[in-house]
Order: C-alpha cells, then structure tokens, then sequence
C-alpha cells in the first residue's frame, strides 16, 4: 500500500476517535457548567469531576493515535490496515461518544443528591469501564489486523 492510502486510514482512526471523543468532551463540559451555575457550592466538586473524566473520555482518541501510528508503519495487507482503521475508528468514536454522555449524566446525579455522591460515583466507574471494553476490543482487533 502506498503512503497516501496509508495515511487516509491512519487518519481515520484517530479522526472518527478523535470526534467522538471532543463530542462526548463537549457534552460533559457543558453538563459541568451548568451543574457548577445551578449549585455554585458543589463547583469544586464538578471541576475536579469534569478534569478526571474528561482524562478518562480522551483514552479514546489515544488508542487511535496508536493504531494510526502502527497502520503508518506496517506492511500489512492492504485490507488489513484499512479494517484496522475502521474498526478503531468506529469504536472509538462511540466509546468516546458514550463515555461523554455517561459522565454527564453522573454528574447530573451528584448534582441531585449530592449526598449520594459515592454510591453513584461507584456505579459510574463501573458503567464508564463497561463502555471503555468496547474501545480496547478496537484497539485489539485493529492491532491484530495490522500484524
């Protein structure tokens, strides 16, 4: 495979990666504002939220990076490299989609019962990793195209 279709489907993976996960970013920003303009006391809580979280959403995107940087320098099939980028690329653009708006929603959920705070902060973990696998079986599959 020539260099400019390797780099069309290396651009592929962290681009769709890439969008999901400033869309899902964006919706858990927004969610924060919000939530720290309609309880100012909780504000430190939601920014510390938001900034763990949004290091969270973004694994994404670097697991597109990574097979973006291993499609670029592979000899593998030309089928190979671009299902490796599409499969990444997909993935990641809804796990990084899903994470966001998950995250938002947690926050949403402390915001009403702040007193609850742990218990739903239990259950986001779980649900975020829950949402994550479907990224890293991405990232296995495409690595495993790529050879």
């Amino acid at each position: 495979m020539d260099i400019s279709a390797m780099s069309m489907w290396a651009a592929l993976a962290v681009g769709l990666s890439g969008l999901g996960v400033a869309l899902g970013e964006a919706a858990l920003a927004r969610t924060s504002l919000e939530m720290m303009g309609k309880s100012p006391r909780l504000s430190g809580t939601m920014m510390i939220f938001t900034v763990l979280w949004i290091a969270l959403v973004e694994t994404a995107v670097i697991y597109g990076l990574v097979v973006a940087f291993t499609i670029i320098g592979s000899t593998s099939s030309d089928i190979n490299m671009v299902s490796a980028g599409l499969v990444m690329g997909l993935t990641g653009f809804w796990a990084g989609l899903g994470e966001g708006m998950l995250l938002a929603k947690a926050l949403e959920a402390v915001n009403r019962n702040p007193e609850n705070k742990n218990q739903i902060l239990q259950y986001m973990v779980l649900f975020a990793a829950l949402v994550e696998t479907s990224a890293i079986y991405g990232l296995v599959v495409a690595m495993k195209l790529i050879g």
